[in-house]
């Protein structure tokens, strides 16, 4: 390790010594050497061991989802001594902008902790697109923008975005919404962000360049878009077609350039050698001899049904068997609290000692995106109820309200009478929202059940919420 590095991580050791450690941690041993000789108690402390000696000079990656488990695991992590800053870590919290008010305070304060106590730096990103030319005729292409942790106005350009407006310009630019089986909220809001952003990071610069023309005004061509969508086979009337563009065209048409510095106090140069030589032009890139990284997701013990799919999808299997290769390439991911067998009622013991903490009940359902449809009905049903009786910092015409949902689904969903579509297979309606065609379930039907209507016979026709990112 260069002299200066070596210097770094002194002192990061001596703050830390300094400071007082945070109460409840679980103790992790890293040492092999330990867990060989048995120099440690199994019964008080909990061994981590990584899956290849190469892991260790990897660049380490946290997952923040904003919730409480991947707090826990961000700070066990971090209390052990496993995040160093001159490798490349990092931690990512990717806003949807439909998260509750209470999370993004609660992902705030942690940043803070993260950035004061640990000197790790902690980024907010958050989906945006931005106008460019390919073939010779303007589109929109997906991205990504630095936010700080400080809600969006005129006055505050790079604020975070807490009105569903990151959510809507992505169903704008994919010309539907999300359902089971599509999830391209998590695939473009989270998953895609991420790497996006992880090919900036790991190319060692000191920040991202500005993405789109420099024009005074959007260079979309009506004809120009329709014939695009007709050459990928689109069959969706024009009036439909640009009525479901029109927020994304209403969006910034270009992505600033943007410092790394001006967005964490703590940053400082990477010097880490598994990342020489694996970038091309101006980002890293993954995949064959590209670059690694340990990535680490808050799942928990009592959630081995979803770490589970974690474990298939980081063989390189997909869901249906085949090879997963959507994104993934270079990633190992590991899952501690899973392998600590931290449960929900550790989660919670974890945050009671603490002196911040989520502004509402573990059992309320409002964390991430309020009312996402992957909760399934009964969950949503008591995300209803917490918001109507306790309002929760409900805001007229944002993703903390019912209606806010209603109106996303019914512009972005598709009327396949309208778009003149045959109805066929198992398709029972005629429209197909977040909960598809089959399930006769709408977020209508659900903001309806305030007036007493009755839903028993919806109640586990929803998947539960099986998300992994």
């Amino acid at each position: 390790m260069p002299a200066k590095a070596q210097t770094s991580a002194k002192s990061q050791a001596a703050r830390q010594q300094r400071r007082p450690p945070l109460k409840g941690i679980p103790k992790l041993v890293i040492s092999p050497r330990a867990a060989r000789r048995k120099t440690y108690d199994p019964d008080a402390v909990h061994l981590f061991q990584y899956e290849a000696r190469a892991h260790t000079e990897l660049p380490h990656v946290v997952k923040f989802s904003g919730g409480r488990s991947s707090g826990m695991m961000l700070f066990t992590l971090l209390e052990a001594g496993m995040l160093k800053p001159e490798r490349g870590d990092v931690v990512i919290f990717n806003n949807t902008s439909a998260e509750h008010p209470e999370t993004y305070r609660f992902t705030r304060e942690c940043k803070e902790q993260v950035e004061k106590r640990y000197r790790i730096p902690f980024f907010w990103v958050e989906f945006q697109t931005y106008e460019d030319a390919r073939r010779g005729q303007w589109t929109r292409l997906p991205s990504y923008r630095l936010v700080k942790p400080t809600p969006w106005s005129e006055d505050n350009p790079d604020g975070y975005h807490w009105k569903g407006e990151a959510f809507e310009e992505m169903l704008s630019w994919a010309g539907f919404v999300p359902n089971q089986f599509q999830r391209i909220c998590t695939k473009h809001l989270k998953l895609k962000t991420t790497r996006l952003f992880l090919r900036d990071w790991f190319a060692c610069k000191e920040g991202i360049e500005r993405q789109g023309h420099y024009g005074n005004a959007s260079r979309l061509n009506d004809t120009a878009m329709l014939d695009r969508h007709r050459r990928h086979r689109g069959g969706v009337p024009e009036n439909i077609f640009f009525e479901k563009k029109a927020y994304m065209r209403s969006r910034p048409f270009f992505r600033p350039e943007q410092r790394f510095a001006d967005f964490s106090a703590v940053v400082q140069p990477i010097q880490n050698a598994s990342l020489d030589g694996k970038s091309y032009g101006n980002n890293a890139y993954f995949g064959e001899n590209g670059v690694e990284y340990i990535a680490f997701v808050g799942l928990r013990y009592d959630e081995m049904h979803r770490v589970l799919k974690v474990q298939k999808r980081n063989a390189g299997e997909s869901e249906t068997g085949g090879p997963e290769l959507d994104g993934y390439e270079g990633e190992h991911v590991y899952m501690p609290l899973a392998k600590m067998k931290v449960a929900k009622e550790d989660i919670d013991n974890f945050w009671a000692g603490q002196k911040w903490d989520l502004g509402f009940s573990s059992d309320a359902e409002l964390s991430n995106c309020v009312f996402c449809f992957l909760k399934g009905v009964n969950k949503l049903r008591r995300a209803q109820e917490t918001m109507r009786l306790n309002g929760n910092g409900i805001a007229a015409d944002t993703p903390c309200d019912l209606e806010w949902w209603k109106r996303i689904e019914n512009d972005y969903g598709r009327n396949l009478i309208a778009e003149k579509r045959e109805i066929r297979g198992n398709v029972s309606g005629d429209f197909i929202g977040f909960f598809g065609a089959s399930s006769g379930f709408s977020y209508d039907l659900l903001a309806q059940a305030e007036q007493g209507k009755d839903l028993s016979q919806f109640e586990g026709s929803v998947l539960p919420c099986d998300c992994t990112d």
